[in-house]
């Protein structure tokens, strides 16, 4: 019989006190009383000793152990009985977190993967769309064939784009892509950067300027990464500017770090979309976004650069005043 119950823990421990107490009542009528009283003593602690031991203590500090384990922490010197059960409630506690944790990863894994068809479900249905109408007969017509082929030929570059930003996500958040820090000039890297989208703030009558009030140009990272960095904030700027508008990338002086601002006065961010702005795919104006390109993956991207650099990029926007996008760098050594 398994002594699993306080009842029959109860009924087990009566019998032994009841046991010994008629082996003392017979024995001491034939022997020394006080021999006899000793010797009963040390059997009955002995055999309380090995019942509380191995039926209780030691199946206790299985549990325990454990929870030390799933802790991090392989040994423990003794148990303590009475933090037995702080401690597994705690254990208890961080596994259900844990468990909420994950359960909203799955939902984050179902939407992302919802969202990568949605996106990619577009331009493939517009490469389709034009190749059958060249298939119908649009390849002999003049005025059709170059005109849908050059359209095909930006579906499958948004396709391009799309998979391309989805592998720099997949490289920084498995930590597959090191970083390659060093000092650089980061004037020169904004310079490059303004060249790169000059044509683009050109077509949508956008100004591009940079505002240096840090006594330092030098910043230690990793410039390819923080290029990526500018050429992607620069670039939302744009999308979302207004005409005559003007995209200030402003660097500060914070002692041995450099405070660097991307604002703009454009059309700004509502206060309800702010905490979901760098999920991946999320655009706050979604009719905008797919009309002037864009994968929708570019914020979430400057987000995991900014944290593989141990910083954090912030924002502050107000609707129809303008953006400003921030985020703090390490100066370098001249």
């Amino acid at each position: 019989m398994k002594i699993n119950t306080p009842l029959k823990f109860a009924i087990l421990i009566c019998l032994i006190i009841s046991f010994f107490v008629i082996l003392y009542s017979y024995l001491s009528t034939l022997f020394n009383p006080i021999i006899v009283g000793s010797a009963l003593f040390i059997i009955y602690f002995s055999a309380t000793y090995y019942l509380l031991k191995y039926q209780f203590y030691e199946k206790v500090k299985i549990i325990y152990k454990n929870i030390y384990k799933f802790k991090g922490t392989s040994n423990i010197s003794d148990l303590n009985l009475e933090n037995a059960n702080i401690e597994a409630e705690q254990w208890a506690d961080q596994k259900e977190e844990e468990l909420i944790k994950m359960k909203e990863n799955e939902n984050y894994r179902r939407e992302f993967i919802g969202n990568v068809s949605h996106e990619l479900k577009t331009p493939i249905f517009n490469i389709q769309g034009y190749i059958q109408t060249l298939i119908d007969g649009g390849l002999q017509d003049e005025n059709v064939n170059l005109k849908y082929l050059k359209r095909a030929n930006l579906s499958v570059d948004r396709m391009i784009n799309i998979v391309d930003d989805l592998e720099v996500i997949s490289q920084l958040e498995t930590d597959n892509e090191v970083l390659e820090l060093d000092n650089f000039n980061i004037v020169d890297t904004i310079n490059e950067a303004f060249d790169q989208l000059e044509m683009k703030a050109n077509n949508m009558n956008i100004s591009l300027k940079l505002t240096n009030e840090s006594n330092s140009d030098m910043v230690h990272a990793d410039r390819n990464k923080i290029q990526q960095v500018f050429m992607n904030l620069i670039s939302n700027s744009i999308k979302y500017g207004k005409d005559n508008g003007v995209t200030n990338v402003r660097l500060f002086d914070m002692s041995d770090k450099m405070l660097i601002e991307v604002a703009d006065d454009g059309i700004g961010i509502g206060e309800e979309a702010l905490s979901r702005l760098f999920e991946r795919f999320y655009r706050v104006d979604k009719n905008r976004s797919r009309e002037i390109g864009g994968t929708g993956l570019g914020l979430a991207i400057v987000k995991h650069i900014i944290e593989a650099h141990q910083q954090t990029i912030n924002v502050r926007s107000t609707v129809d005043v303008g953006s400003t996008f921030s985020f703090i760098l390490e100066k370098g050594k001249n």
